[in-house]
């Protein structure tokens, strides 16, 4: 930083310099300083509804497999076909999760989607309630919506799904012709939710013309200053859910004394990792539809460096950390890649925090995001 102490003449000769420098570099170099409501328009067209429409497709698969599995009596190709949808929709929900505005955020629709953190339990003790009592009418369509968000989705369909010791739609009894009806029910309600999710940002009064035309008549934003500030601090808060949800929990259990176990988000499928890196990849993608990049301080340049590593790095470590908790839990290269991880969760979040949402005159409006 040039110092306001410096002679004139030196002060002068400095900024010239810096002109000189930034004149030397091609225009096409350069990222393009997005205004607010383009910012948003970007963040809406080719992040947001894309991937709210994706999140519906696969859920569609997954309530199509997961009947296809009790139509067939459980067979292996089925199950395994209802596992891999799964699997799709846990990617294509990783990559939402974060997006706590609009439609999602009501009718408790994310805990519906995915209730998590979960350390009591209650998603087992509730679906073995509903399952004990094998009630017909929750089977019906729209019935699961008035029973607990801990029953309705995500949570507790891999708990069926997923259950080696009695595969879904293996059984004959009504008991287990039951469970894979409930399984498909939950399957179906996960679907209808997120068409709910679908229909709230793209239909005529949806969410995303709320957010493309503020005023003073629009009763949620007055200006593009307001809209701006939501899809950036929904990238700030996705930062920081990958490293409350994953990276600190796992962190503190190894180095704990004695180590010990924690339980993280889609275990039994074994899908932590693909739910993490669906995460990143997602905020990733947010972050470059926004058009941060463009807001690094000139006297800064390092930033310019750094951020792009940091999201590679954070990539390929998300990539190795099911195989180390598989194999080498608590190992040295275990330890690395989660302090690493948490580095640069930290530093992306800081940076965009403090530098490069204050440049773009984006104002976050919360403190929780200031710490580490």
């Amino acid at each position: 930083m040039i110092s306001d102490r410096l002679p004139k003449s030196l002060m002068a000769g400095a900024l010239l310099a810096v002109f000189a420098s930034l004149a030397a570099v091609p225009a096409q170099a350069l990222p393009i300083r997005k205004s607010h409501a383009t910012m948003v328009l970007d963040t809406i067209d080719t992040f947001i509804v894309p991937r709210v429409e994706g999140m519906a497709r696969s859920t569609a698969g997954l309530a199509t497999a997961v009947d296809t599995v009790c139509k067939e009596s459980g067979s292996q190709a089925a199950r395994k076909a209802a596992a891999a949808a799964f699997a799709e929709t846990v990617r294509a929900w990783g990559g939402l999760d974060f997006i706590r505005f609009g439609p999602a955020t009501r009718a408790h629709r994310l805990e519906r989607i995915f209730f998590w953190p979960d350390p009591r339990a209650f998603a087992s003790r509730q679906l073995n309630a509903l399952l004990a009592a094998k009630k017909p009418e929750l089977l019906a369509p729209g019935a699961l919506a008035g029973q607990s968000v801990a029953v309705q989705g995500l949570t507790a369909l891999e708990i069926l799904l997923f259950d080696e010791r009695t595969p879904l739609g293996t059984g004959t009894d009504e008991a287990a012709r039951y469970r894979c009806a409930l399984a498909g029910a939950i399957a179906a309600n996960l679907h209808a939710v997120a068409e709910e999710i679908r229909a709230g940002w793209t239909g005529d009064d949806g969410f995303r013309k709320k957010m493309l035309t503020p005023g003073s008549d629009n009763v949620l934003y007055k200006d593009a200053s307001e809209t701006v500030r939501e899809v950036a601090k929904a990238l700030a808060t996705g930062l920081e859910l990958c490293r409350d949800r994953f990276i600190v929990p796992e962190l503190t259990a190894v180095t704990a004394k004695p180590p010990r176990r924690v339980r993280l988000a889609f275990e039994p499928a074994g899908l932590t990792g693909v739910y993490l890196e669906s995460s990143l990849v997602g905020l990733k993608e947010l972050y470059e539809a926004i058009g941060l990049d463009a807001y690094v301080p000139v006297d800064k340049p390092w930033m310019n460096n750094f951020l792009p590593n940091a999201w590679s790095s954070l990539l390929a470590d998300a990539g190795k950390l099911d195989k180390l908790r598989a194999t080498a839990r608590g190992s040295e290269a275990h330890l690395h890649a989660l302090r690493k991880m948490k580095f640069d969760l930290g530093g992306i979040r800081n940076i965009i925090v403090k530098e490069l949402a204050p440049h773009a005159d984006i104002v976050m409006g919360f403190n929780e995001l200031d710490g580490d």
